[in-house]
């Protein structure tokens, strides 16, 4: 289990294997996909790669409740899925999700490699 920390889930249907995204903003595009939604109450969103706590992959700042930006950063030295899932994960606490007790979910606080997220799957 890799640890991925910060402040429900959703289904998506499979039509097959997608290539892992590559890039960080690549993530981000495929973050929006699975959750099939932008966080509304961001009035900027910033992904940036950098320095987390040890043991911790990602990591996101909310606004407070009258909006402002959003800010993620994201642990160097992943693999394009491993990084994909952290942004996954982040990203669904921008859009206001806590932490899951399923342990399949890319919203459990400790991401499995066993997660599937269709959007950063290998081919």
């Amino acid at each position: 289990m890799i640890i991925a920390t910060a402040l429900a889930s959703a289904a998506v249907a499979l039509t097959g294997p997608v290539a892992a995204p590559t890039t960080l903003p690549g993530a981000v595009a495929a973050a929006a996909g699975y959750w099939q939604a932008t966080p509304a109450h961001c009035s900027t969103e910033s992904v940036s790669l950098g320095r987390t706590p040890p043991g911790v992959l990602g990591e996101a700042t909310l606004p407070d409740a009258a909006g402002g930006p959003c800010e993620m950063v994201i642990s160097r030295g992943m693999s394009p899925r491993l990084r994909c899932l952290v942004v996954v994960h982040e990203y669904g606490h921008w859009l206001g999700h806590r932490h899951s007790r399923d342990r399949r979910d890319p919203m459990f606080p400790l991401l499995d490699t066993r997660t599937i997220v269709p959007q950063c799957e290998q081919r």
